[in-house]
């Protein structure tokens, strides 16, 4: 055999079977090698830390003439320490033993391997052991190689190294290419593998430990031409396996349900599963992997329990899958994923061309290129897909394309690759403008902080840690569900990556460590109304809607304390599934000690979109006017007078001016609200009449009716005021409510 599997944490100063003084460099001046072989993995460092030697000298695939390490003087002293006791010299021993060789001396390390030559009486004439025992000179020198190099490459081209070349006896001479070299050993290669719950990184990425599969996995086994594929129970075996992210476009049969359980573990027939699946078992099948996560077949479709349970680890299937194969362009289960474009092509084929630098070129000699016509705009791209495609409209593949941390998506014209580091295509082109914006920098190295190098955001990103969450709320908003219910469980995978980094708890999609910002979501672009039926998230929630919602540019920073803002005093949710707080809640409510001020909300529409006399606009989350006389308006609050009082009156505006209209009382809604003043930065202001800032607020109303005495109110909607007067502020009256 030319490779041999070696156990790296043999090649460590720190075990026991090492001898560190049999790996003295042969490079004068150089330190003990031994001592600067990192603890753990030899191959699990970059080339300048992991094998000092090979920064003085390093040729792929070509053993150093000075800069390796002398393990031992002959190979009698390495037979003598592997038969001492050495693991590392005894496996060496064993490949020379059982390498089968009928040449005396072979050119090239024989790849015949006898497990049962006897290892007592290795003296045959047929064996590498019986070549190297005949050298009069037998020393043993080692180097490490990068195997995913070409022959010669420097060291600046190696990302990991990952075999050790053994030399035994003189090196190959450097002669003239006239000459015939000196006969020489060839070299045992031993393939180096780190284990997989070590940390090891390449570049700035670490290689992952092996997961623990899923509840469920599809066995899709170990033939290509199988028919059939099986469920498995893990039980908390650990293998690497492929998740299916999808589309389900309608009914999907079959199921996984308590009947199919045992059935399903005898015999899936392929033939019975849809497109997609069928394709996923053969994708998954050439990649080599034994396992394949779908959710209705890994899930129990009938057991509102077992969803619930398996619900809350959604996330964690997706983020420690080996990969997760994406179905781009498949709006239902049934379209397949491998499908080619049947569309005719309407552009010419294109025309080759001889290529060449001088013009006395043989054309038959010069290298060929195709040149097209101008490329069809419909074409295809990554960056196509990643803003529109049948995959990013639904909710729950969100998280499912943020977690993975390694995509293979399926389009209908390419093949694409996704990870930390980089999107790749099909078609050969490096990344571009084809390729999608690096979306939430900050918040990926979060959620890949156990594969990254430098893992965790420093505290003073943390800002813009927010800033990302809550675009990343707006696109998720943007997205559909079939069900309302799942508006939270498909996002929890995502908060339970975000919450150790982020602190404090969380709060159906709000975090108390910036409850201020989180509580500032508003319309987009128009209104939102709360989702009625069975109960999801609470008013103050972005998930109490099915609209799209966003954080408007007053979110960008950090709403610091101010003697003005809302203090949360205290808050209360109740998971449906006990101990899981980002999924389905049954209730919470938030308890808020915050200045208000009275708000009467007018469904008058004047002319004056920009009246001076606006103190602020409002947006409601429910209209009370039809969608198509909204357009062009704003809603503007004003300040207004009552008796000995002042209150907010909102009035819808449009383009136009008309100084002279009146307040129309009979058009006032018949409804009490409230402005609850959330933000205003009045810390030491600059300006001693008004705030450093605008006005952020919440448009609260009592819950249950126009009850001017109760403490329980519920959000409808958001607005903003230009910087208040710090007298008008002292006109505003402190209180401590409950919202829910």
């Amino acid at each position: 055999m030319a490779a041999h599997s070696l156990n790296s944490a043999l090649l460590t100063p720190k075990s026991p079977d090492l001898h560190p003084t049999h790996l003295e460099p042969q490079q004068e001046g150089f330190g003990n090698p031994a001592s600067s072989i990192p603890s753990g993995n030899l191959y699990a460092y970059s080339p300048p830390r992991g094998a000092p030697l090979a920064r003085i000298e390093f040729e792929a695939h070509i053993f150093p003439q000075n800069a390796y390490y002398q393990h031992h003087a002959s190979f009698d002293d390495l037979e003598a320490s592997a038969n001492n006791g050495c693991d590392f010299c005894g496996l060496i021993l064993e490949c020379f033993q059982r390498s089968i060789s009928e040449d005396e001396r072979p050119s090239l390390w024989p790849y015949e391997w006898d497990p049962e030559q006897p290892l007592s009486r290795p003296t045959g004439s047929d064996t590498m052991y019986a070549v190297a025992k005949s050298l009069s000179v037998s020393d043993i020198k080692l180097c490490v190689n990068a195997t995913h190099l070409y022959l010669g490459q420097g060291i600046k081209k190696a990302r990991v190294f990952d075999e050790i070349l053994v030399q035994v006896g003189p090196l190959p001479a450097v002669n003239d290419d006239d000459v015939e070299p000196e006969w020489s050993m060839p070299q045992l290669r031993l393939t180096l593998e780190s284990p997989r719950d070590e940390k090891f990184f390449i570049g700035d990425f670490r290689v992952e430990k092996l997961h623990e599969l899923p509840t469920r996995v599809m066995d899709v086994g170990d033939s290509l031409e199988s028919s059939s594929v099986s469920l498995f129970l893990s039980r908390g075996f650990k293998a690497d396996y492929a998740a299916l992210s999808h589309c389900w476009g309608g009914a999907i049969s079959p199921l996984l349900t308590t009947e199919r359980m045992h059935a399903f573990q005898e015999c899936i027939q392929m033939a019975t599963l849809p497109a997609n699946f069928r394709d996923a078992i053969t994708i998954t099948r050439n990649l080599g992997i034994r396992y394949l996560w779908i959710d209705s077949l890994c899930i129990q479709q009938d057991s509102k329990s077992d969803w619930e349970r398996e619900s809350k680890m959604m996330g964690s299937v997706y983020r420690n899958s080996t990969v997760t194969i994406s179905a781009m362009v498949s709006s239902g289960s049934k379209e397949g994923i491998l499908k080619c474009d049947t569309r005719v092509a309407t552009y010419p084929k294109g025309t080759s061309l001889p290529l060449s630098s001088q013009g006395n070129e043989s054309c038959s000699e010069c290298p060929q290129v195709t040149v097209y016509p101008l490329r069809d705009p419909s074409q295809e791209t990554i960056r196509g897909l990643d803003l529109g495609c049948a995959l990013t409209y639904r909710g729950w593949t969100l998280q499912e394309y943020l977690l993975s941390p390694r995509h293979i998506m399926y389009g209908k014209d390419m093949l694409y690759w996704r990870c930390p580091g980089t999107f790749l295509s099909s078609d050969g082109l490096p990344p571009g403008n084809r390729t999608p914006d690096r979306t939430y920098p900050t918040m990926s190295r979060v959620i890949y902080s156990d594969i990254l190098h430098h893992h965790q955001p420093p505290a003073s990103d943390m800002n813009i840690l927010f800033v990302e969450y809550y675009q990343l709320v707006g696109a998720y908003s943007a997205r559909r569900l079939t069900y309302g219910s799942d508006k939270l469980p498909a996002f929890s995978g995502l908060a339970q990556r975000l919450h150790p980094v982020i602190g404090g708890d969380y709060l159906a999609g709000i975090w108390t460590a910036d409850f201020r910002r989180g509580l500032m979501w508003t319309a987009d672009p128009t209104h939102c109304p709360h989702a009625e039926g069975d109960y999801r998230a609470p008013s103050w929630s972005w998930a109490v809607t099915d609209e799209q919602v966003l954080y408007g540019s007053g979110c960008s920073s950090t709403l610091e304390p101010s003697p003005s803002s809302a203090n949360l005093i205290d808050y209360s949710v109740e998971p449906r599934v006990p101990g899981n707080q980002y999924g389905e809640i049954r209730s919470a409510s938030i308890v808020l000690e915050a200045l208000t001020k009275p708000l009467v909300r007018s469904s008058q529409v004047v002319n004056g979109l920009a009246d001076p006399d606006g103190v602020g606009v409002v947006i409601f989350d429910e209209s009370t006017v039809s969608k198509d006389s909204l357009r062009m308006t704003h809603t503007t609050l004003f300040q207004a007078k009552a008796e000995c009082d002042d209150y907010l009156l909102s009035v819808i505006t449009r383009p136009g001016a008309d100084s002279d209209w009146e307040i129309d009382d009979e058009l006032f809604v018949e409804q009490d609200y409230l402005l609850l003043l959330v933000h205003t930065d009045d810390n030491a202001p600059e300006d001693p009449e008004s705030s450093n800032s605008g006005a952020l607020c919440l448009v609260v109303r009592p819950v249950g009716g126009n009850d001017h005495s109760s403490d329980t109110f519920e959000r409808m909607g958001t607005a903003f005021l230009g910087p208040p007067s710090l007298e008008w502020l002292k006109t505003w009256r402190r209180r401590v409510l409950t919202l829910v």
